[in-house]
């Protein structure tokens, strides 16, 4: 009687272990990615929209984080900022669409501008495979400023940094019908090479391909600009390969 009551106490317990090793494997697996908030710091990778991506070295800044979604789109934006002294010295901005129904995306307009200094386009299909990216100029100081340009604005005032009306470097847009990836790299350029006396600071219509061409000095710096986004091109395909649905 002894002997059964401590077999039925060991099945017990036994049972109790296996349960709770059991919900500590399966809790494991539905944790969710803790989501990055402005204001946080973040270093390579970062999760966003079912993708693993990586940014270039340093201690970045998160300075906006939305995710939002409706009838037949989820949508997630993150931008983050790299600080040298007083100044912003490099950008990120990320943007996930993932397509609830698998019809894919329409053509990207901005595959390709006459103000861009380089562009490369793979395939632009509508609804189906995309693939471009490019080297060009972005105004952070529009007449109309996104949600994001005045987040960046906001965090450059609230921290007393430098920030530049315009940046420069690659920008990537890949798609298929489930996903899209958009993945922009800008540098402040008056960190780079010294603005006109009389302007004091690079503005948009200075980095255009036109003004870049009449500029043996800019010309060289977008070259580099080029050569970066063709070395770092790789990584986006690999983080594009990353996505999982939820």
């Amino acid at each position: 009687m002894e002997l059964l009551t401590k077999l039925r106490r060991t099945h017990r317990i036994l049972v109790f272990g296996t349960t709770l090793l059991l919900g500590f494997f399966l809790a494991g697996l539905c944790v969710p990615a803790v989501a990055l908030e402005a204001g946080q710091k973040a270093s390579s990778p970062v999760q966003l929209g079912g993708m693993s991506i990586p940014l270039p070295d340093g201690e970045w800044s998160v300075y906006y984080a939305v995710e939002n979604e409706d009838a037949k789109f989820q949508t997630s934006k993150l931008g983050l900022v790299l600080i040298s002294g007083t100044a912003i010295k490099q950008f990120v901005y990320l943007r996930v669409l993932r397509s609830k129904t698998g019809g894919g995306f329409r053509a990207y307009g901005q595959c390709t501008q006459p103000y861009f200094f380089y562009g490369e386009t793979a395939v632009n299909q509508t609804s189906g495979a995309q693939d471009c990216w490019n080297v060009a100029v972005e105004t952070l100081a529009p007449d109309k400023p996104s949600d994001r340009q005045k987040a960046l604005l906001e965090f450059a005032k609230s921290h007393n940094l430098f920030l530049p009306l315009a940046t420069i470097g690659p920008r990537f847009h890949k798609a298929s019908a489930d996903v899209l990836l958009q993945a922009s790299f800008g540098w402040t350029p008056d960190l780079i090479i010294k603005a006109p006396s009389d302007t004091k600071v690079w503005k948009f219509q200075d980095w255009t391909a036109e003004a870049v061409a009449k500029d043996l000095r800019k010309k060289v710096i977008m070259n580099k600009m080029k050569r970066w986004g063709e070395e770092w091109r790789p990584h986006i395909e690999d983080a594009f390969a990353s996505f999982r649905k939820k």
